[in-house]
């Protein structure tokens, strides 16, 4: 048994100068934030193990945010829970993020896009302000059967409460007044579709479950501020991220649009190199023997997705944006019971993007210096991206 653990900084600025996968001396590391899953196969079986609990209560923990309505909410909340419980209040969610929601959104969706792109000017814009940080908010008010005119103050509310994911404790104060407005946003909606009449949206369906005496009144609010908390912040920053990708590899993305059949792959293919969220954390909820390191109860233990995602044993040419590549399964969105509940329409807003940049500017291109765009605590994030669309075709 490996009884040596090598020393890796996850969150340092150097840590990204590692290309991805497995150190020389194994696919797990130790640094002062904890242990750090390196490798692909080490990084699915962490994440498939249900004895690696979520650690999103430790760092509002360590903000100093131990008590009150938005600890109590994350304690409570669907990412905390495991087993029969876990289960129970994902099924509701699940069924309802099936296929046949997602496909029915994409009729949705094309309106959403088209009319984003119509305010835009031709001449370059900032694709982040003014297109991939929208969308989501404006999904989101769909699926909740909130007014869009809604979708500025949930994009504003998920943007600020995920703010805990920058692992910066001097955001505590503006995260912890997010909340409280989120809470009350919640609950001044529920009291409109009330007096509306509930629909057959995602916020009614949880809502009538909660009429059924299937779910409690506490847990529709806190499934229903997990649906919001989660719906906009990290798949805005994924759209532009894919967007960018593809928008600066010009062989694949002239291929894109010489055939819109490619859009998918490509996509899968983005997501793999520049995954939004790029560290899952655990935490070991009892002695556990990892890739032959014994990982003791209590510890924090970090998934490095960007690095499994770019494991030469797991995917040839890791670093190559390989177009139709076989068995293209990153783990962007996680995997196993606590994967991303959201991941395919979340897949299904960026394709939309993706073929309508194709379909009508196909001679798009990211403006390089006026954009930033970096990867700060395991986190790709952008700051700004600048297009120039070109001609519309």
């Amino acid at each position: 048994m490996t009884t040596t653990v090598p020393a890796f900084e996850l969150f340092s600025p150097q840590a990204t100068d590692h290309q991805g996968g497995a150190l020389p001396d194994g696919g797990i590391a130790v640094g002062s934030d904890g242990y750090a899953v390196l490798s692909y196969q080490l990084s699915t079986e962490v994440l498939r193990n249900p004895r690696f609990a979520n650690s999103a209560l430790r760092l509002m923990e360590e903000f100093g945010i131990n008590d009150g309505s938005v600890h109590g909410f994350r304690a409570r909340s669907i990412i905390m829970q495991d087993g029969a419980q876990q289960l129970r209040l994902r099924t509701p969610l699940a069924r309802f993020m099936g296929p046949a929601t997602v496909q029915n959104t994409r009729d949705v969706l094309t309106d959403i896009v088209t009319g984003i792109f119509n305010d835009l000017d031709n001449k370059p814009v900032d694709f982040h302000a003014g297109v991939d940080r929208r969308i989501p908010s404006l999904v989101y008010c769909h699926l909740a059967g909130a007014p869009q005119s809604d979708a500025p103050k949930v994009q504003e509310l998920s943007e600020r409460t995920l703010a805990l994911l920058a692992r910066d404790p001097s955001l505590k104060p503006d995260i912890l007044a997010a909340y409280d407005e989120l809470f009350r946003y919640l609950n001044d909606l529920m009291e409109r579709k009330r007096g509306l009449g509930l629909g057959d949206d995602m916020l009614s369906h949880l809502m009538t479950l909660a009429d059924e005496g299937k779910l409690t009144a506490q847990e529709l609010f806190d499934e229903a501020t997990s649906m919001l908390e989660a719906s906009s912040v990290n798949t805005g920053h994924q759209i532009g991220l894919v967007v960018w990708n593809l928008l600066r590899n010009r062989e694949v993305w002239e291929q894109i649009v010489a055939d819109p059949i490619w859009i998918p792959a490509a996509v899968v293919e983005a997501l793999r190199l520049y995954p939004r969220t790029g560290v899952i954390s655990k935490i070991a909820t009892e002695d556990m023997e990892v890739g032959g390191i014994t990982i003791p109860a209590g510890a924090d233990v970090h998934v490095a997705v960007w690095s499994a995602n770019r494991d030469p044993e797991r995917f040839e040419n890791p670093g190559d944006f390989v177009l139709g590549r076989e068995r293209n399964q990153p783990l962007t969105f996680s995997t196993g019971p606590h994967n991303c509940l959201g991941q395919g329409l979340a897949k299904v807003e960026i394709e939309e993007v993706v073929s309508h940049l194709a379909r009508q500017y196909p001679q798009a291109s990211v403006v390089e210096s006026e954009s930033a765009i970096s990867q700060t605590a395991g986190r790709w994030t952008i700051k700004k991206l600048t297009v120039d669309l070109g001609p519309r075709s």
